[in-house]
């Protein structure tokens, strides 16, 4: 295996794959690297549902083209756009596996912080985001760890969010109630082509030292 240093900084998004089946084993060897994420008060906020079949796979596409044109549909160019966006957003529909990722309630550490906001009219949801969204970031620490899993493994991913939109219509597909909050969409599998090198802008842009 590589080193940690070569695996993060050769790592790129991959959007078409080839057709081999991802195992059993290396699933499951993913979500245990998403599970080792620090997460807020260790509240360990997610769960993860992975699809390998064709099938379902395709039935969550075609729901989630249901809510990428209810969106759109107003929009003035829609005849124009819709086809596009359909394919941008759904195209997890051809991947060997995708991780549909979940944020769960986290629960604050302290309780007597949280009557302190609740005092002061926010709600557990606006005490969250004041705090720097602790429940986001432990999420997408989690997925981090399963992009680096992936690449290091020789698959390639995509960390995707725009399907979104539609998580109302996949979450029914995949028999979940309105309250499940759908974050992200990762395909995923053996990469179909050569990903291109990034341009990374300059450290002067982007770190200050004091």
């Amino acid at each position: 295996m590589e080193n940690l240093r070569e695996v993060i900084e050769s790592r790129r998004s991959i959007r078409k794959y080839l057709p081999d089946e991802v195992p059993e084993d290396f699933i499951k060897d993913v979500i245990t690297a998403a599970t080792h994420a620090p997460s807020g008060c260790n509240s360990q906020c997610w769960k993860f549902i992975v699809v390998r079949d064709k099938n379902l796979l395709e039935q969550i596409a075609l729901a989630a083209e249901v809510g990428i044109r209810d969106f759109y549909r107003d929009t003035p160019d829609f005849e124009s756009v819709i086809d596009r966006r359909i394919r941008q957003i759904t195209f997890f529909r051809h991947a060997p596996a995708v991780i549909f990722v979940f944020m769960t309630k986290m629960a604050y550490y302290d309780p007597r912080v949280m009557e302190y906001y609740h005092q002061k009219g926010f709600s557990d949801r606006q005490m969250l985001d004041a705090l720097g969204y602790p429940d986001v970031l432990s999420v997408g620490a989690a997925v981090q760890n399963m992009l680096l899993t992936i690449h290091a493994g020789g698959y390639g991913a995509c960390w995707m969010n725009d399907p979104i939109i539609a998580a109302r219509e996949i979450c029914q597909v995949l028999g979940l109630s309105d309250e499940s909050q759908l974050l992200s969409v990762i395909p995923f599998g053996k990469p179909a082509y050569a990903p291109r090198s990034k341009v990374f802008k300059p450290m002067e842009d982007i770190l200050e030292i004091r």
